[in-house]
Order: C-alpha cells, then sequence, then structure tokens
C-alpha cells in the first residue's frame, strides 16, 4: 500500500476479494462507519461458536447474492443523522478501492431503500484517500438505467 492518499470521487465500484467485484459505492465522508447491503442476518451456535451468517447483495443495484459466515463479528450501535439509534452487526471485509486493497469494517444493513448497496465512510477512507466531489465513477443514472430502478429511492439519492 503507498503512502499517499489515493484520490476517489462521490461513488466508486468497489471489489469485496473473494465474493463480488464492481459494486457500486456512495462515498460518504459524513459517515463514521462503512455499510453493506445484508439479509437473512442470523447468528447461531456452531460447535461452541457463535457463527454469523447472512446473504450479501440481492440489491436491486447489486443482484447476485453471496452467502457470507464469519465467527468474526461484533455488535456496534449506530446513530443515524436524524438521532435514530440502530444495533448493527459488524464485519471485517477485504475491499479494493481505486487502486489500494485494505481490511476494513462493515455495519451489515438492509439497504434496499437505497441506491448504492455499499457506503463507505471514514473508518476506510481515513489517511488512504481524498474525495474529489466532482468526480464520481458510478454514475447514477446508469444505474437507473441498468437495474431498472425508476426513481431516487431515498433522500441520500436525490443528490448529484
Amino acid at each position: 500500500m503507498s503512502k499517499y492518499p489515493v484520490i476517489v470521487g462521490r461513488s466508486e465500484p468497489v471489489d469485496f476479494t473473494s465474493i463480488a467485484l464492481g459494486v457500486p459505492a456512495k462515498v460518504d465522508s459524513g459517515a463514521f462507519r462503512s455499510a453493506i447491503h445484508a439479509t437473512n442476518v442470523k447468528v447461531k451456535t456452531v460447535d461452541g461458536v457463535e457463527t454469523l451468517t447472512c446473504t450479501l447483495f440481492g440489491h436491486p443495484c447489486a443482484p447476485i447474492k453471496r452467502s457470507f459466515e464469519t465467527t468474526k463479528f461484533s455488535r456496534v450501535l449506530v446513530r443515524s443523522s436524524n438521532g435514530q439509534e440502530e444495533e448493527r452487526y459488524e464485519v471485517t471485509l477485504r475491499v479494493k478501492l481505486g487502486s489500494k486493497v485494505f481490511n476494513t469494517s462493515f455495519t451489515l444493513t438492509n439497504r434496499v431503500n437505497n441506491l448504492f448497496p455499499v457506503l463507505i465512510g471514514r473508518h476506510a477512507l481515513n489517511g488512504r484517500f481524498v474525495i474529489n466531489v466532482a468526480v464520481s465513477h458510478v454514475k447514477k443514472q446508469q444505474l437507473l438505467d441498468d437495474f431498472g430502478v425508476t426513481k431516487p429511492r431515498d433522500d441520500e439519492d436525490l443528490e448529484d
């Protein structure tokens, strides 16, 4: 990994090594944590060890579902910009954003009402990236057209 920050735009494709490639992500310096679309999130005990299982993706803009299982997870309290708190599971995933490959944490949440299935927050960005808000490597209109989404899905998607 280079010691110099890489410039990224306000939206970028992200590769999740050994899981999925080119997943559209919104870069959000206002969010502390990163989030990924997940459904069927369950914790079960396997041979006396708590194991988290879920389905990643299956989102309108990342339709191919991927099964995911890990014993390394935590529970965190996430507070939204409007003050609502929600407990979520957090996992570490290996990602490639721009030219950098690194491990970072993601909370698991249902992002079906958001255009982007992945949100990249400050924790993942800090010290690695500089954001150029004039650049977008994932075009919202192309996502809307390619995946048949007919309207913005929430307030976050109205920006651009």
